[in-house]
């Protein structure tokens, strides 16, 4: 009788806890896409939610602060998938053209300076400094806008990574507009 009580409790706490962060990032992420209009708007608070929501981190998540961390570990951990599948295409020889290699590698430099970045935003997060957090997530972006931009109609070269760059950039957003939303 005494464990059917403890597993209970456990139960219950487990699904309030739940329940506060899930209510918690809906909540955020409307306040963020609001500063969007139409498809953008939905499309932003729909990448945010679930972003958010796939990281097990956000369970655990009581206010703005702790979402802004988990925000910040998803675009270092969407940063490393892209990279790596810029990796692959390299290395398996997938690309169309040697100028799309040149331009593959060219974006592989700009992940690293970005991921510097974020990992430099993580650390001042967690140090509280919200306004140097910002400006990290800011110039993290560059490295997908950048990215796309090399693979530009003149050259008539075409990104295989353009939909994972346009994501990354919506991520890396994410916890930017979040610490805007915080202040």
């Amino acid at each position: 009788m005494l464990s059917y009580l403890v597993v209970s409790v456990l139960l219950f706490n487990c699904c309030t806890a739940n329940k506060v962060a899930d209510s918690l990032i809906q909540k955020s992420c409307k306040e963020i896409s609001k500063y969007y209009l139409g498809e953008q708007q939905l499309q932003l608070n729909k990448d945010c939610i679930s972003s958010l929501r796939e990281n097990p981190k956000s369970q655990k998540a009581r206010n703005i602060d702790d979402l802004i961390l988990v925000g910040g570990d998803n675009a270092i951990s969407n940063l490393t998938n892209v990279k790596r599948i810029v990796e692959k295409i390299i290395k398996e020889r997938k690309y169309k053209t040697s100028l799309s290699k040149k331009l593959l590698e060219d974006c592989l430099k700009l992940y690293s300076r970005s991921s510097h970045f974020l990992t430099s935003a993580l650390n001042k997060l967690k140090m509280g400094k919200f306004d140097d957090a910002s400006s990290d997530f800011f110039n993290a972006e560059d490295a997908p806008i950048f990215c796309e931009l090399k693979f530009n109609g003149d050259n008539q070269q075409i990104s295989p990574v353009k939909k994972e760059n346009l994501l990354l950039i919506t991520i890396i957003n994410i916890p930017k507009m979040l610490i805007f939303e915080a202040e």
